[in-house]
């Protein structure tokens, strides 16, 4: 997928509810701009400016669109799959029925999703619903392992989302835990995993209309 249709399929096609939540989101973080004030940045002039970061992103790391998605996919699949509940085998002997956990049962539709080997916006629309659906249903747990999940996007909150995601951690060899996703870099993987999620998340808001 280029950055350009993902921008046009999304960006371009908010109300102007979530457009203001999306640019509010992305300006001073992500996306700047020196001249223009903010009240007149409209929706084109975003997705103009959205289209110049991927582009620089690309140039300055050498590695296509496409890649940044994968490990987009694969940064939302790091913070779930630990905290989703295993499927329960009946023990040798027993001929009890093999339960699969739902929560279990969204995630490996995603994982299917996520392996796919071309990533179309509707593949990479469907996963970010699931996983970001997981996770919401993980911040309500208090981050314990999960079996249910309620596939409503009215129980997807942006808020909580991104907040969570900030606060992820990762062990570090040797080192002990660290913050999961750098933002000090603009053109890194971690920022751009930061815009794509705010740009999808306000893409599925608009969906629920």
């Amino acid at each position: 997928m280029k950055s350009r249709e993902f921008i046009t399929t999304t960006v371009l096609n908010l109300g102007d509810e979530n457009y203001e939540i999306l640019k509010q989101a992305l300006l001073g973080k992500f996306i700047s701009f020196v001249i223009i004030e903010d009240s007149a940045i409209t929706k084109d002039l975003l997705a103009e400016k959205l289209c110049d970061y991927f582009e620089k992103l690309e140039l300055k790391t050498n590695k296509s669109f496409d890649f940044f998605l994968k490990n987009y996919m694969n940064n939302l699949d790091e913070i779930v799959r630990t905290r989703i509940a295993k499927t329960t085998a009946p023990k040798k002997g027993e001929n009890t029925t093999v339960i699969v956990p739902r929560a279990r049962r969204y995630y490996e539709k995603a994982l299917k999703l996520k392996d796919s080997r071309k990533v179309t916006f509707n593949k990479l629309y469907d996963y970010t619903r699931i996983m970001l659906s997981l996770y919401s249903a993980i911040i309500e747990n208090n981050y314990k392992e999960i079996h249910n999940i309620n596939y409503s996007i009215e129980v997807i909150n942006s808020h909580k989302i991104i907040t969570s995601m900030k606060n992820e951690k990762e062990e570090v060899f040797l080192q002990g835990k660290k913050p999961k996703f750098n933002l000090k870099d603009l053109y890194s993987a971690s920022s751009c995993t930061f815009i794509i999620v705010n740009i999808l998340l306000n893409k599925m808001l608009e969906d629920k209309f």
